[in-house]
């Protein structure tokens, strides 16, 4: 046992709650500090170091792993000694109650497992305490993967808001043309109503997009801690993706098995099972129990003396012994097949993140590159062509409808690519 005397428990809960207690307490003065009138979000970087101080969700893991750390201190440790008071050759009085005791007996017992179980024990501690290390890389690296991509859906909003903002003004333009050529009877009045329902939509739009930048802004700031709405910057920078060369597929898979937090946890987590299968495996030898007494005796003409004990437990119900071996070599078998499988949905999943991020990337640099300055030339054209009447309304409203739609799928493309790069950091435990 950790604590051997009840004061020394009392101590140690103490300790523990006012160590939790300034922590928590911490990362509440940390929280409102943040709360209110600081901006932040500057970079996503920004926003992860400000969730590893104050998350709650990180908090709790963390402390979890510390009492899994604590745990391997009082694993393998001897069991309590034991002391026997006995009371032999006990005389009724008068009265029929218990009278003059003969002889008195005081005796300490010591359990001692058998040679190899504590050790046993400490390893399987060991590895639990592992486990629950990557289980708090594993919390870590799933926050970090929801902020990335929240904080990439933030940035996604922002541009189409800024998109948004200059079609609006785009079909304020074309409003104005076709009201002034409605005006000199060279446009129906249908161009005019069309190129104002066309306003109105984006109007619309920019309602939603406004409502959507305060869900995501709530969202950035709950995995950080802060009040829903508290100031995130309005103009969020995306993170560079890296080079090709970097995102190679075998070192990174060689990176993923090797730091992955769900592998790592899985590993510890076999390497448990597979040491308690051997501790199972030792329970049929007996453990030992040793124990040196004090033989008081109160007839004068007899003399005190010592005695000695030694108890062996044996492991007399063959089934149970038996179906807790059979248990163990199941677990074990079981954990095995986990491992394997998680090899495998590692590889796969990085190589389809790594081919998706490759695809998301090509198609921004084409619609950057070529689709988008075309798009905008051709819609140049036909405002101009508009104003001077030789075409109609609905050649602009099909420019400025496939600049939208070219417009649309580069935000879309940035947006997945920056989701895949989250997802492959994900899955190798850590940055590139």
């Amino acid at each position: 046992m950790l604590c051997p005397e009840r004061s020394g428990c009392h101590v140690f809960g103490i300790v523990l709650f006012l160590v939790t207690g300034l922590g928590l307490s911490g990362v509440a003065e940390a929280a409102e500090s943040h709360a209110h009138g600081q901006v932040v979000g500057a970079s996503v970087a920004d926003l992860l170091t400000l969730a590893k101080e104050m998350n709650p969700e990180l908090l709790a893991s963390r402390l979890d792993a510390d009492a899994a750390a604590a745990r391997v201190a009082g694993a393998g440790v001897l069991p309590n000694p034991k002391l026997q008071m006995t009371l032999e050759d006990v005389s009724k009085n008068r009265d029929g109650l218990p009278g003059r005791v003969a002889t008195e007996k005081f005796l300490m017992q010591q359990e001692l497992p058998w040679w190899g179980k504590r050790d046993s024990q400490r390893t399987i501690a060991e590895a639990e305490n592992r486990e629950a290390l990557g289980k708090l890389a594993d919390v870590e690296a799933d926050i970090a993967l929801r902020i990335k991509t929240a904080y990439a859906d933030y940035h996604r909003v922002h541009l189409t808001m800024d998109q948004t903002e200059e079609w609006i003004q785009i079909m304020r333009t074309l409003v104005r043309m076709a009201q002034f050529r409605y005006a000199q009877n060279r446009a129906m009045q249908s161009e005019v109503t069309t190129a104002e329902a066309e306003r109105g939509a984006l109007e619309v739009d920019k309602v939603r997009l406004g409502k959507e930048r305060s869900r995501i802004r709530a969202r950035l700031n709950a995995l950080v801690n802060r009040a829903p709405d508290a100031p995130i910057v309005e103009h969020p920078e995306l993170r560079p993706l890296p080079a090709a060369e970097i995102l190679d597929y075998a070192k990174l898979l060689e990176r993923a098995l090797r730091d992955n937090p769900v592998q790592s946890m899985v590993a510890a987590r076999a390497d448990a099972v597979d040491e308690n299968q051997r501790l199972v495996e030792k329970g049929w030898y007996p453990d030992i129990t040793l124990g040196m007494g004090l033989v008081q005796r109160r007839n004068p003409e007899e003399k005190d003396s010592f005695e000695a004990q030694v108890e062996l437990t044996l492991p007399v119900p063959w089934d149970g012994y038996r179906a807790r071996q059979w248990e163990a070599v199941a677990r074990n078998g079981a954990v095995q097949a986990q491992l394997q499988a998680e090899h495998v949905r590692i590889a796969s999943t990085l190589k389809e993140n790594l081919l998706s991020l490759e695809e998301a990337r090509e198609v921004a640099q084409v619609t950057e590159n070529t689709l988008l300055p075309q798009a905008r030339m051709a819609l140049q054209s036909a405002l101009k062509s508009y104003q001077t009447g030789s075409t109609e309304s609905v050649a602009v409203l099909d420019a400025a409808q496939r600049l939208k739609k070219f417009q649309i799928d580069w935000l879309k493309a940035q947006f997945e690519a920056q989701i895949r790069l989250a997802e492959v950091e994900r899955l190798i435990g850590g940055d590139l």
